[in-house]
C-alpha cells in the first residue's frame, strides 16, 4: 500500500493549483484580458492582480465576505472608478475575464492519473473553494467528472472551516479520521484539515512554506 496513504480509507484533493493549474490559467487570462479591456495598463499590473486576489479570496475563506464579493472588491481595487459601479455590472465584467482565464486551463501534470488509481482503491473526493459550476467544468476538462465534489458554495462553510471537511467526509461515507486531505494551500489544505481532525499532506508546488506534514513535489508520489 502507498506509504504516505497507509492507513487511509478515504482522499479528498484540493482542486486549483492541486489538479488543476490555477495560477498558470489565472496569469494567463488575466493578461489577455487586460490588453482587451484597458491595454494602457501594463502587464505589469499582474502582480497587483494577483495580490488582490490574496487578500481577498482570504476574506471570503475566513467567512468575512461571499464568494461574489470578493470577485468585486478586485476589480474595484484595481480599477477605483468603479467604486460605485452597480453589482451586476461588476459581475458582467468579471465572466469576461472568467472566458479568458478558462481558455488557458490546463491539468497538473498526472493528476487524472493518480486520481483514478486511487479511485479504484478508495473512495476518492475533492473538496475545493468555489462556485460550483465552474469547479464542475474543471473536473469535466480534466477527465474526472464523475469523481464526488464538494464545492464551497454548495457548503455551509468554505475551507478552512471544519464544517467544509466535515461535509465533504460525511458524503464520501469516511470517518475524517480515515481521511487524508491533499492539496497545495497551507492554511486550506492542510492546517485546516489537521485540526478539523483528518490527516494531511501538502503538494508543495514551489512557492516557499513550510509546515508540519508530509509533503509531495508531484502527484505521482502519492502512489509510491
Amino acid at each position: 500500500m502507498m506509504a504516505l496513504l497507509d492507513g487511509a480509507e478515504a482522499v479528498l484533493f484540493d482542486l486549483d493549483d492541486t489538479l488543476l493549474d490555477y495560477t498558470a490559467a489565472r496569469d494567463a487570462g488575466f493578461v489577455s484580458w487586460l490588453a482587451e479591456r484597458d491595454p494602457a495598463r501594463s502587464t505589469k499590473d499582474l502582480d497587483a492582480w494577483q495580490s488582490l486576489e490574496d487578500t481577498h479570496f482570504r476574506r471570503y475563506s475566513a467567512g468575512e465576505i461571499s464568494f461574489g464579493e470578493q470577485r468585486r472588491a478586485r476589480l474595484r481595487a484595481f480599477w477605483p472608478q468603479l467604486s460605485g459601479a452597480p453589482e451586476a455590472e461588476l459581475d458582467e465584467m468579471y465572466e469576461t475575464y472568467v472566458v479568458h482565464m478558462e481558455a488557458a486551463w490546463s491539468a497538473v501534470p498526472h493528476a487524472a492519473e493518480v486520481v483514478q488509481v486511487l479511485a479504484a482503491r478508495m473512495p476518492v473526493g475533492v473538496l475545493t473553494n468555489g462556485y460550483h459550476a465552474m469547479q464542475v467544468r474543471k473536473l469535466k476538462l480534466l477527465g474526472l467528472e464523475g469523481v464526488p465534489l464538494f464545492a464551497s458554495s454548495e457548503l455551509v462553510a468554505p475551507k478552512p472551516d471544519p464544517r467544509a471537511y466535515d461535509a465533504a467526509c460525511t458524503g464520501l461515507g469516511v470517518p475524517k479520521e480515515r481521511t487524508v486531505m491533499v492539496g497545495d494551500d497551507i492554511t486550506n489544505d492542510v492546517q485546516g484539515a489537521l485540526l478539523a481532525g483528518l490527516s494531511a499532506v501538502w503538494f508543495d508546488r514551489g512557492r516557499g512554506g513550510a509546515v508540519a506534514a508530509p509533503k509531495v513535489t508531484c502527484l505521482r508520489q502519492l502512489l509510491a
